[in-house]
């Protein structure tokens, strides 16, 4: 902080006998005042550094300790979930009509052809009209729609598949909390394509 010289004035009493030059503010003292100037320094450093240091150090304790987050933030993204999983049910309930749709059209299907038959039965019988290429025929056309039923009800699902590509959601792009670099006062969450600042 200082270094003795030949001789200046004191910066306080102007004696001619200052022998110390503080190099923090260039200015010379005398050996009395040097004392009270390297007191003040301490006071000086120890209310303005000191103190504000261990304000700041107690700060960020009680941060760690009560595990404080703004409350705007998780908001955020509870919002973010619900509104996701609102997404997931619509889509599941819209695959779940549209694969109900298509066994409806299967079923109505065999329906039809079954009534068709039905009415051709009740017909042959009536009039006792029916040789062996109508029975062939008619025991083909069952056993078709007996095949269509065993795999409407049974476990065979090779002609009716159900696509779930979960590889293609990158999840950890979906939300993603980042401090904005330009301006540290703000936390960015980024939310499907929208960004909310807090």
């Amino acid at each position: 902080m200082a270094t003795i010289i030949e001789s200046n004035a004191c910066s306080i009493c102007t004696k001619s006998s200052a022998k110390f030059l503080c190099i923090g503010c260039s200015a010379y003292f005398c050996s009395t005042h040097f004392k009270e100037h390297q007191q003040q320094l301490s006071t000086k450093f120890d209310n303005e550094i000191v103190k504000s240091h261990d304000a700041l150090f107690e700060q960020i304790q009680k941060l760690e300790n009560s595990n404080q987050v703004p409350s705007d933030l998780f908001a955020l993204i509870e919002q973010w979930r619900k509104a996701t999983i609102d997404k997931v049910e619509k889509t599941a309930e819209r695959a779940r009509h549209e694969l109900t749709e298509r066994f409806d059209k299967k079923r109505k299907v065999m329906e039809k052809q079954l009534e068709s038959i039905t009415k051709e039965i009740h017909i042959r019988r009536k009039d006792d009209d029916f040789v062996e290429t109508d029975i062939h025929r008619l025991r083909q056309q069952i056993h078709g729609i007996q095949r269509l039923l065993q795999h409407y009800i049974g476990k065979d699902t090779t002609k009716t598949t159900i696509l779930i590509d979960n590889d293609q959601i990158d999840w950890n792009r979906l939300i993603c909390i980042r401090g904005d670099q330009q301006n540290s006062k703000y936390l960015k969450l980024k939310l499907n394509n929208r960004t909310s600042f807090l």
